[in-house]
């Protein structure tokens, strides 16, 4: 479905610009990441940091786990106000846990923020290369070919201001 995205996208592409004499490029930015080293050492790197903080997570979901066993074996013998301040360290366990979680590995969590530092610098370095390549082949538009991503394209393609105009004035 991917790819005939792209081809339609790109027949579509072609159609409309090529009485403009516009020439369109390809690009699979995929197959690039995975030749470079930097990306690669930069992976890995990621990923190394992701099972540091998977085992710690592991670890602590263990104690957790050990901390009720222990629990659920005592409570019959523990007075009800130490059962209930053993509960609240429990859920307290269970809270950090969470926590970690979300600080670690969750959305906007520290692997993403790094992620994020990490492959910022190599995806500029990137979309420089492609743009000098496409300058000096006289291309006009680059995509991705693994999404519907512009990477590249000449101002003076630019309409968007034209729309704007068009639309304010009411057609």
């Amino acid at each position: 479905m991917k790819k005939f995205f792209v081809i339609v996208t790109f027949a579509l592409f072609t159609c409309v610009f090529t009485s403009f004499a516009t020439k369109i490029g390809i690009v699979d930015l995929e197959t690039i990441a995975q030749s470079l080293d930097k990306a690669k050492q930069a992976e890995k790197d990621l990923q190394v940091l992701a099972q540091r903080y998977q085992d710690t997570l592991v670890n602590m979901q263990r104690e957790l786990e050990e901390a009720v066993a222990a629990y659920q074996k005592q409570k019959t013998m523990m007075p009800s106000d130490q059962q209930m301040k053993a509960e609240q360290e429990l859920q307290a366990q269970q809270m950090g846990l969470q926590q970690y979680y979300q600080e670690r590995l969750g959305q906007q969590g520290l692997l993403f923020q790094k992620r994020a530092a990490v492959l910022e610098p190599i995806r500029n370095e990137i979309l420089e290369a492609i743009e000098k390549v496409a300058k000096k082949e006289k291309v006009t538009v680059v995509l991705d070919k693994n999404g519907p991503s512009v990477l590249y394209s000449q101002t003076k393609d630019d309409i968007t201001f034209k729309v704007l105009d068009l639309m304010q004035r009411g057609k």
